[in-house]
């Protein structure tokens, strides 16, 4: 992929990157202060939630400088003449208290979008006030932080190398009814070593004595600055994703962008323990244009064991899938949104070729977890593997893999059709001989670029494009019945 960048696109890196590093200096409240005049949001979002949570299916967010207090939720509502002005008071969300000084610079804040809304604003920041009707796009990412982990050192001060800003704008210029986002926010789990500072200076170190790896301006940097445009110009349907388990990015995630109330201390640690949680089993009902209804039933799969089936987490996980089930079954047409693969393919340069009881097939406990409950379902929508990945196992709905939203690529060649299928190990064996096996792709197709996929909704099923970093398809995907093909 070519590493051309135009003069436009450096002045955004500029202005992210500098922003970055700015945020990057603050350790107390004064110093937010002292950048962002009170009450002017870092970010202002809307989150797509279950109706029991929001009766619009909406609920406000906003993340500003700790210290200057809630501010209102401003929505116009419908009146006898015209619109009226309504203000709604927003509620602290507060990190558990176990988490130390790790968010104590930020102030985040929340409220129900009242049903009937015609716009919303927090702070003059406008945000979507409903989920709209006719839906004719969706956008489709996942997997965007800038990885720093061990010897894994990405360029976050690159827009070229670490393109999510470059994305995110992408993304609003396409306009998107809804974005759906697939997990995977927070990947700075380390300082930037100093031999590395040039590209990647500024990224903060986890507190030492915690037991997660996720900062204020962890998030700052990693999330809500260079997404910060995209936050505001969509309803956002969020999928947890394994970067956000407790134990790593957990407690920014339920802090910021679990999409329910009351959850925001989940992820604290007890005894100095990280948790290990899953989150409920949620829906979100779309009306999708030309009358049709699409049902997104979302499965937390952070914690997995992607090579090897873990029984206890498919023991969590199972339930999960079988309220997913239900749900997906009173629906016209469902998909499925879960982080994980349920039969992505890794790279053979990054796992070698497989020998006695192992397999190339990924996420395998989440295909043992899911099996037999997937017959309700259209579509899986996953990222995790940090490419775009098209897959269609007979029998099973077709599988999207988009986890190339900003994260360092997977090894760019060398994903073929395993001979053997999902649950089966490279010997021929079953890996779970109790619950039985999955038959091999029918088809599989993989793009290592960075970039975001578009859905539309066509006479039979739908077109999704697969767009690179500047928003040019080089990819179109036809899901038909629960069938994908790509070209």
């Amino acid at each position: 992929m070519a590493k051309v960048t135009s003069m436009r696109t450096r002045s955004l890196a500029a202005l992210v990157v500098g922003a970055a590093l700015a945020f990057s200096s603050l350790a107390s409240p004064a110093g937010f202060a002292a950048l962002t005049p009170a009450h002017a949001p870092l970010a202002a979002y809307a989150l797509a939630a279950s109706t029991s949570e929001s009766a619009s299916g909406l609920i406000a967010r906003v993340v500003l400088p700790a210290g200057v207090g809630c501010p209102s939720l401003d929505v116009m509502m419908p009146a006898k003449q015209g619109s009226k002005k309504v203000r709604k008071a927003m509620q602290e969300r507060k990190a558990g208290a176990t988490t130390l000084n790790a968010f104590s610079t930020l102030l985040v804040c929340e409220a129900p979008i009242p049903k009937g809304a015609r716009a919303a604003s927090i702070a003059g920041r406008s945000i979507p006030a409903f989920i709209p009707r006719n839906i004719d796009s969706i956008a489709l990412f996942g997997d965007s932080g800038c990885r720093l982990k061990g010897t894994e050192v990405q360029a976050c001060n690159d827009s070229a190398q670490w393109p999510l800003a470059r994305i995110a704008q992408s993304i609003v210029r396409d306009k998107p009814d809804v974005t759906i986002f697939l997990g995977d926010f927070f990947y700075r789990e380390e300082s930037c070593p100093t031999a590395n500072s040039a590209i990647c200076g500024g990224s903060p170190a986890p507190l030492p004595e915690a037991p997660f790896t996720d900062s204020a301006w962890g998030w700052v940097a990693d999330v809500l600055t260079p997404m910060g445009p995209l936050l505001s110009a969509t309803p956002l349907v969020v999928v947890r994703g394994n970067h956000e388990q407790c134990s790593r990015g957990g407690n920014g995630f339920y802090l910021m962008f679990d999409p329910a109330f009351g959850t925001s201390r989940s992820c604290a640690p007890a005894a100095g323990v990280a948790p290990t949680v899953y989150s409920p089993t949620r829906a979100v009902d779309l009306s999708i244009k030309g009358g049709r209804g699409l049902r997104l039933v979302n499965v937390d799969s952070a914690n997995g064991s992607d090579n090897t089936i873990d029984d206890t987490i498919a023991a969590s996980l199972r339930p999960l899938y079988e309220r997913a089930h239900n749900l997906a079954k009173a629906s016209d047409e469902a998909w499925l949104l879960t982080h994980r693969p349920l039969s992505g393919v890794l790279s053979n340069q990054y796992l070698p070729v497989p020998q006695g009881e192992s397999t190339t097939w990924t996420s395998v406990t989440q295909a043992y977890a899911s099996y037999g409950l997937l017959d309700p379902f259209s579509l899986s929508l996953s990222s995790h593997v940090h490419i775009a990945q098209a897959v269609q196992i007979p029998g099973q709905p077709g599988e999207l893999i988009l986890g190339n939203g900003g994260t360092e690529l997977d090894p760019t060649t060398a994903y073929p059709i395993p001979p053997y299928g999902p649950l089966t190990n490279a010997s021929g064996q079953p890996l779970a001989p109790e619950r039985g096996t999955l038959p091999t792709a029918q088809s599989l197709q993989t793009w290592v670029t960075f970039g975001y996929a578009m859905a539309a909704p066509a006479a039979t099923g739908w077109t999704i494009a697969l767009n690179d970093v500047r928003g040019e398809a080089f990819a179109t995907c036809r899901l038909k019945g629960r069938q994908i093909t790509c070209a």
